[in-house]
């Protein structure tokens, strides 16, 4: 805990302070006097495979944008992203993917089913997930 604390330290003088900025330490916390981020893109993706896995890729444009953000809360700050503009506007989903579309249906429909939602075969989910490969597995579940 106290290790956290450091970073609300003032800063000497003559000496910055800087983020360097992944998913993984994406926070709305304001630091005080950080004028400087650097981001690499990168981020930690979660996903399902009969476990949870991780799995490093390019972030969205709207993390990007988030991140930069974090410079300048309280005064005038820069972003240094390194990767290109190109690899911004042509590979870099504009938003990242919902977390419910990178949850295991299986764990959505016990929810759902928790809720008291009887049939889920016509739940109106905002996206058409394969529930019917699921149903063996459901049925053996519920």
């Amino acid at each position: 805990m106290a290790e956290q604390q450091k970073i609300f330290t003032p800063t000497p003088a003559n000496c910055r302070k800087f983020i360097i900025s992944t998913n993984i330490a994406e926070t709305s916390i304001t630091i005080p006097n950080i004028r400087y981020v650097i981001d690499s893109g990168q981020e930690k993706h979660r996903y399902h495979e009969g476990v949870w896995k991780w799995r490093k890729g390019w972030g969205s444009r709207a993390m990007a944008e988030q991140r930069s953000g974090r410079a300048g809360r309280t005064t005038h700050g820069y972003c240094y992203r390194l990767y290109s503009s190109s690899l911004y506007a042509n590979i870099m989903d504009e938003y990242p993917l919902p977390e419910i579309s990178k949850l295991p249906l299986e764990g959505v429909v016990l929810q759902l089913k928790s809720m008291g939602i009887e049939n889920i075969y016509d739940f109106p989910f905002p996206t058409s997930p394969e529930i019917s490969k699921l149903r063996p597995t459901l049925e053996y579940l519920l």
